[in-house]
């Protein structure tokens, strides 16, 4: 092909082309890529190519570090690669480089031919993009932490007036105990018999107060922001502690409990604080669902599933059951069937939430009058690094 034809097909090229001889000698380029660097075509004809684009001044440079002519001489192919070249205001600008063999009949490379692009701006919406990408993500999980913390404070404003009660009843007692032994030592002079008496108040009263101390103590674990931390635990020693945080509402509601616990659980690792959100919504939908119920049993059940190294747990109630229609709502954000000023629609989601955090699975089956059933499997081996990146 005549010379005028090359240079009249270089020129029409807008990415930058560069013939290169074995001895890194450039032999034609086209004139994008003269604009580009800011040269004249004689002061790059015949000059080394990394002097040209000033690769030999910039140490350690990405060509210095892998010349792409040596990649493609030791695999014997063409070669593409990202380097970090000058551009003729001495400003760094990303390129985009591939490089084409050229053989010779008895098997030596004759020539390069370098075809390069400018993706400086590709690169800068990339990484516009990315921090993007991390700042909306780092909005999400803000969000996600003031759900959590506002469904946990609607959980703990459901408990207030029966931990009220809860209480009162002590603090009554303890009250009594000390009007009594006022009025006694008024009236009765101080004998052995009646010293043993305040014994038996004094052992009363730090009985009272003690559960009024593990009452409150168990309310502000539960209500306080704490930081997330993954623990192996037993489920059932968590069955018991969300139990007895919801004693009294169960009691107040004439709920049964019917705990079908298997014992010697594989411990699950995870985080508790979240796991007992869980059981405190479900525990409290059901109270809820049983309202109107004649019989008002709550059964939970916990069951190793060593097949599939897991740990099974069901919360079944005989309250008033959901309806086909809804069944596959229920864990949406705001969906509620709730009356108006009941709830907003935030605790199954939670739930369905905080389960697939920790990679776990939930289900239910129900049907209306006939009670709901929710199944949970939590697994044993979870990757800790993935299960932080969730959770964190």
């Amino acid at each position: 092909m005549p010379e005028k034809e090359i240079q009249a097909i270089l020129s029409g090229i807008k990415d930058f082309v560069l013939i290169i001889s074995p001895e890194r000698e450039i032999l034609e380029t086209n004139a994008a890529f003269l604009k580009h660097i800011g040269c004249s075509k004689e002061n790059v004809i015949g000059r080394k190519c990394f002097e040209v684009l000033k690769e030999n001044k910039r140490k350690p440079s990405n060509c210095h570090n892998i010349c792409p002519l040596e990649e493609v001489i030791k695999n014997k192919k063409r070669c593409q690669v990202e380097l970090t070249r000058l551009d003729s205001n001495n400003k760094p600008r990303y390129t985009e480089l591939t490089i084409f063999p050229i053989w010779e009949k008895k098997g030596k490379i004759a020539k390069f031919i370098e075809i390069s692009r400018d993706i400086t701006q590709r690169k800068l919406d990339e990484d516009s993009l990315i921090k993007m990408v991390e700042e909306r993500t780092r909005q999400l999980k803000e969000t996600h932490e003031r759900l959590l913390h506002q469904d946990k404070m609607a959980s703990l404003g459901k408990l207030s007036s029966s931990v009220v009660h809860e209480i009162n009843n002590p603090v009554a007692g303890i009250l009594n105990l000390v009007m009594l032994s006022k009025r006694i030592l008024k009236e009765d002079t101080i004998d052995q018999k009646t010293i043993d008496v305040f014994l038996q108040y004094l052992e009363l009263m730090e009985t009272e107060t003690r559960r009024i101390s593990r009452i409150v103590s168990n309310l502000l674990v539960f209500a306080r922001q704490s930081k997330i931390e993954l623990v192996k635990f037993d489920v059932n020693d968590l069955i018991d502690q969300t139990l007895i945080l919801n004693s009294n509402l169960l009691k107040i509601n004439h709920i049964r409990i019917i705990e079908e616990l298997e014992h010697n659980l594989p411990l699950v690792n995870g985080s508790e604080d979240q796991l007992k959100q869980v059981l405190m919504n479900l525990i409290s939908n059901a109270v809820e669902s049983m309202s109107t119920s004649g019989t008002k049993h709550l059964t939970i059940k916990t069951f190793s599933k060593k097949n599939q190294k897991a740990i099974g747990l069901q919360i079944k109630d005989t309250g008033s059951g959901i309806p086909k229609e809804t069944i596959s709502n229920i864990f949406e954000p705001f969906f509620t069937t709730k009356k108006k000023g009941k709830g907003v629609g935030l605790g199954l989601s939670v739930v369905y939430g905080i389960i697939q955090e920790h990679g776990g699975k939930i289900y239910v089956d129900s049907a209306p009058g006939k009670g709901a059933c929710f199944s949970i499997t939590l697994y044993q081996d979870l990757d800790s690094k993935k299960m932080r990146s969730r959770l964190s």
